[in-house]
């Protein structure tokens, strides 16, 4: 679901996802929100801080790639975010997939919108 931004996003992770394969890719699509980023989760990011996530499959590269952007209103925001995705997805993610995992963390300097 798209929603209209209403907050400024001050801090962003940008992060890398590749599958070992195009079955593992697939299912993570198909399950990730029932399975491991429930509504419940995603709630309580919401209330930490959490502005944005954004998922996109990578379609350019010879490999199975999803990126995941998460946007924040702090980088405090971001922190608090972190300990909720350590303590209630890292360990469903670590059981059922075999994902190499690279983050790039950034304090936004430039954003243009149309």
């Amino acid at each position: 679901m798209v929603r209209p931004i209403t907050k400024e996003t001050v801090f962003m992770n940008v992060m890398e996802l590749d599958f070992p394969s195009k079955i593992e890719l697939e299912h993570w699509i198909e399950t990730f929100q029932e399975r491991i980023w429930t509504a419940e989760v995603m709630a309580e990011l919401s209330k930490a801080g959490l502005i944005r996530t954004t998922v996109s499959q990578v379609w350019n590269k010879e490999n199975h790639r999803l990126t995941r952007t998460f946007e924040y209103e702090t980088e405090k925001a971001y922190r608090e975010c972190q300990k909720i995705i350590e303590e209630k997805v890292v360990p469903k993610v670590g059981k059922n997939y075999n994902t190499k995992y690279r983050n790039n963390r950034g304090i936004v300097i430039y954003d243009y919108r149309s």
